[in-house]
């Protein structure tokens, strides 16, 4: 049984974002995905960002994600709730798309952690000339065999030319990666000057995440190994020489989140209950603030 070294409430010294060095425990969240482990959670209390600790290194994190159940690699639906989740997961791919469509500027698009491509598959089919790069071989084997597309993994960030892209992509992965500074660098090197970085993440602050707490379902701990508000991915993005051109909402995770959220929490999955509570999360987000469980953040160079 893989593990990592655990040390009780391991601290980090220094917040990586903001270097500011009050941070605070805030609970223990369970790994009910795969391990069944506890992971510590810390927050900075000047930026917000949430850390997961202890974190599990670049050399071991693969076998937090090696299940068949793993969804967003799944080729094919196994139950009802996977065939809910691959028939809205179908209606939100044209959003997406759209998104970039509405905001770059020109057709070159690159997507990052792009699992089995059929976001860039989407996008191919609006026009644009797609890139990608994902971890994970067999998302890649499966981005080849069902869409045609020749993925790279990781270190293909760094055989593209700067300036080489109009739009680059990262659904639901930022919070997956070990440096998130170096990732913004990397965003910034292989944008053009006026391209757009299209990045969506979990909320903490909406009302599903509060309601849930440590059950929410997506701190994901450990592969979540950061959890934004948008606090922290203003200061996340004003570092690193960006601006913040829109926020729009994910509304279908909150359904999402709180089906897998009431399965953790009670240990059976309460259909009626999670959709009340997603409906209220969007609700609530809608009438102030705009917490939606997961908001997209359209970013541009200042």
């Amino acid at each position: 049984m893989f593990h990592v070294e655990h040390t009780e409430n391991k601290m980090p010294s220094v917040c990586l974002l903001c270097d500011n060095k009050d941070v605070k425990f805030l609970f223990k969240v369970k790994d009910h995905f795969l391990s069944g482990e506890s992971f510590s959670l810390f927050q900075c209390s000047e930026c917000g960002l949430i850390f997961t600790s202890p974190a599990p290194n670049e050399n071991i994190i693969d076998q937090y994600y090696k299940s068949e159940k793993y969804i967003s690699h799944a080729a094919k639906p196994t139950n009802l709730f996977e065939f809910i989740y691959q028939q809205v997961r179908h209606f939100t791919l044209s959003r997406k798309a759209n998104i970039a469509l509405k905001y770059a500027h020109g057709k070159k698009l690159l997507d990052i952690g792009c699992a089995t491509g059929e976001y860039l598959h989407t996008c191919q089919k609006k026009g644009f000339d797609v890139f990608g790069v994902e971890p994970n071989q067999r998302a890649r084997e499966i981005a080849f065999i069902n869409n045609g597309l020749n993925i790279e993994d990781l270190e293909g960030l760094n055989t593209f030319r700067p300036g080489t892209f109009d739009a680059i992509s990262m659904w639901h992965v930022l919070e997956h990666v070990h440096d998130i500074n170096e990732r913004m660098v990397q965003i910034d090197r292989l944008l053009k000057q006026d391209g757009v970085a299209i990045i969506a993440l979990p909320n903490f602050e909406s009302y599903d995440a509060t309601f849930y707490k440590d059950a929410w379902a997506a701190y994901d701990v450990p592969r979540h190994l950061f959890h934004f508000n948008r606090k922290s991915f203003s200061t996340l993005a004003e570092k690193h020489g960006f601006k913040i051109r829109k926020i729009l909402p994910m509304k279908f995770d909150a359904y999402y989140v709180s089906l897998l959220s009431e399965k953790y929490k009670n240990g059976k999955g309460s259909a009626i209950k999670a959709l009340f509570i997603g409906l209220r999360s969007n609700i609530k987000a809608k009438m102030k603030q705009g917490n939606y469980s997961s908001l997209i953040y359209v970013i541009s160079k200042k």
